[in-house]
This record gives C-alpha cells, structure tokens and sequence, in this order.
C-alpha cells in the first residue's frame, strides 16, 4: 500500500472513530442540562458580580469652549430730523462713512421760505425799536424844556413876591407867578413819565426782536437738519430708504455699525463662571476666515443668568484687524476658547454610567467593604468628557466606591458581589 494510501486510510479511521465516541457524550450532555426556565430562575437567584473602584479626584485643566456671532461695536439708527422730500442719499449697504460726511439730503424749499419770513419779521421788530428810541428822545427833550422854564418861572416869582412885599407890584402878580411854577413842576413830573415809558417801550420792542432773532435761529437749526451728516466712523448695514420718499422727523434713514472693534457675544453655563474674568485674553476662531487666529477680552459680564438655562451672558471684544477681503462683519459664526485654571475634580469610566436599568445619569454606590452588599442608585451631574472619562460635577466625593462594571443592568437596593480583583483592591 503506497503512503497515500495509508494516510488517507487514517483520516477516515479517525473521523468515525471521533463520531462513535461523541454520541453518547452528546446524549448525556443534552440530559443533563436544565431546561431553559431553569436556567432562567438559576441566573436569577445568583449574586451579580461587579468590579468596584475608589473615586478619586485629581488636578485638571480643560478648554472651554463656546459659540456666539460677531456684531458691531457699535450699532446707530441714523435717523431724520426734518420733514420733507428725501432728495439725495449718498450711501449704500457695505459702504464706509466718516464721522460729518453728509450722507443724506432732505428737501428744504418750505424752511428756506420760513426763513425769509422770519428775517424780515425781525426788520420790523427792530424799526420798532427805534422807533421808541426816537420817542424817548423826544421826551427827554420835553423834559429839558419843561425844566428850563420852570427854573426861570421860580425865579420869577421869587422876585415878584419880594416886589409885592414891598408894594411895588400888586400882589396878584406874584400869586400868578407862584401858580406858574406850580404848574411848571406838575408838567416835568408828566414829561418825566412819558421818559420812563419810552423806555419801557423800548425795552418791549427790542425783547420782540429778541424773540423774532431765535425765531430765525430755531428756522436756521432746522434747515441745518436738511443734512445728514455721519454721527460717527462707520458702516452702512441697512438702507431703508429711497431717493423721492416722503421722511418725517424720527424715521430711520440707514443702520450704521461701528467696526472698529467687533463684540462676539456668548452664553457660558453657570458652574462655568468662576473660570471666567473682565480681561481676561481668549482665542477667537471665526468659520469664515479658518486659517486665522484671533485675539480677544472679556469685556463684559452680565450680572444676569438665565433663571432658566442658567446662562450668564459674556461679551468677548477685538480689535478688528484687516483680513484680506477687508474688516470683519457681523453675523459670522465665532468660536470662542480659553484654557480653565487647574482644579480638583473627580471622573469616571463613562462605561460607570451605563448600569442603570432606566438609562438615566445615575451611579451606584457600595457602602462598607464587606464582599456581599447592597448598592444604592444615586442621580449625577456630569461635567465635561475626554478619553472614554467624565467629570462628575455632583453626586460622588472623593473615596467612595462605585460600579465600574456589571454584567447585567442594576436596579436600587440590589445585592452584589465584588469581583476577584474588586476584593484584592480594597
């Protein structure tokens, strides 16, 4: 018989020979297996078996990152302040406008004619002043004369009344020439009081020039209204009128921003606001320009959380550099990051989380060492996750134990117990 012969010849010996020799083990095996109730209600009375481990807390630092959107400096209404005809408008969106630049002209053709009218209204007022001047002048002249003859009518008659003593002249001479200076006296004191209110008439006239003159002035401020002018160095981002429409005063001409620094607003938890300080330098990354790195501060935070959400409102400030198709706008989509100061926090596999029967974030915790215990469900706050590991914000301290690791879901008050290595590690 040639060798392949033989060697054929034992693999068909040893096959039958392994088929003979397993049936009966089969038939044994398969009697004396449960049922699989059984195996069941077995499985069920058994203890479970977990791994325990020790929770520790270590130092670490982790990046904080937040989301918000880029948005001027500044924002302004650039608004009209007279009423008319909007007759030019020198700007459009995206356009840069200086602080003065006239941007906008409205109709003045109605303030022009006001004006005229005022002015000559004031010419009036003034001829009415010298006018009064020219009267009190005249008064003053009256004054003069009046007190001229009385001066000489006192004369007179003191000397018609030493005539009359003497018995040169009769004595009715002197009586008329008393009555004379009595008269003379009452005339000044009359001529006086037409001085007085020639002054007064003055004074009058020239308050109405006064009020006519701001008249003018106020006429003028408002034809000064007619043009528009920048209030500040900035960007045009909304035109909300045409060249031909009717403005009234208060309506809103063109949305202006100010990008001389760009704000990017986020939103940060608030177990997160220690972390967080006015100053404070951040990286900014914007998805419009990937390739850059940007520079900003904390310059402001929001003394207001969500009472919902619990966020507290940030304000992140650059300098807003030149990129190559020009400054930065608003609305772009800014990722904002800063590396969180070291602290003590304690983490977990996340597979630790994964025990529970109803999916929630809850850990189980084993009380005393003995081998054979109870564990108890305990609700956590999770915090950030690296590396298959999660903080643990609240719910677990530092030196107890917990599940690591189940063979099957676990339910509050359970018995378990530990495993091999879980007692070699107590």
């Amino acid at each position: 018989m040639t060798p392949t012969k033989t060697w054929l010849m034992g693999i068909l010996l040893g096959s039958l020979w392994l088929t003979m020799g397993c049936t009966p083990a089969e038939r044994d095996s398969a009697q004396a297996q449960p049922s699989g109730r059984g195996r069941s209600q077995e499985d069920g009375d058994r203890t479970v078996i977990v791994d325990v481990a020790i929770a520790e807390a270590q130092n670490r630092s982790r990046d904080l990152n937040y989301s918000g959107t880029t948005q001027p400096l500044r924002r302004v209404s650039l608004r009209a302040r007279s009423d008319g005809q909007l007759l030019h408008l020198n700007a459009d969106v995206g356009d840069p406008v200086f602080q003065g630049q006239v941007i906008a002209e409205i109709e003045d053709t109605l303030l022009l004619s006001e004006l005229a009218g005022a002015e000559s209204e004031v010419s009036v007022r003034q001829s009415e002043v010298e006018e009064a001047r020219n009267e009190s002048i005249e008064a003053q002249f009256r004054v003069e004369e009046i007190r001229a003859e009385l001066e000489q009518a006192q004369v007179d008659s003191r000397r018609l009344k030493d005539l009359a003593a003497q018995g040169a002249v009769p004595r009715r001479d002197a009586e008329l020439a008393q009555t004379r200076v009595r008269t003379l006296e009452q005339q000044l004191r009359s001529a006086q009081e037409q001085v007085r209110i020639r002054d007064r008439a003055i004074t009058s006239a020239q308050q109405r020039v006064g009020a006519q003159e701001a008249l003018v002035d106020g006429v003028r401020q408002r034809l000064s209204y007619t043009d528009v002018p920048s209030p500040l160095n900035a960007v045009v981002l909304e035109r909300l009128l045409e060249p031909g429409d009717i403005v009234q005063t208060g309506d809103i001409i063109l949305e202006l921003g100010d990008f001389s620094e760009v704000e990017v607003r986020i939103e940060i938890p608030d177990r997160d606001r220690s972390q967080i300080s006015l100053g404070q330098s951040v990286d900014v990354r914007l998805d419009a320009f990937p390739n850059q790195a940007f520079s900003g501060q904390v310059s402001r935070i929001f003394p207001n959380a969500d009472p919902v959400a619990r966020l507290i409102p940030v304000q992140i400030t650059l300098r807003n550099p030149q990129v190559p198709d020009g400054q930065l706008g608003g609305g772009l989509l800014a990722r904002v990051s800063l590396t969180s100061s070291s602290q003590q926090v304690v983490t977990v596999p996340e597979r630790a989380l994964e025990l529970s029967a109803t999916g929630s974030d809850t850990m189980f915790i084993i009380e005393g060492n003995d081998n054979e215990t109870t564990v108890s469900a305990r609700p956590v706050e999770l915090g950030e996750r690296e590396d298959d590991e999660v903080e643990i914000l609240n719910g677990l301290a530092p030196g107890e134990q917990f599940i690591v690791r189940s063979d099957r879901p676990l339910q509050d008050g359970q018995t378990v117990r530990r495993s091999f290595l879980s007692e070699n590690n107590q």
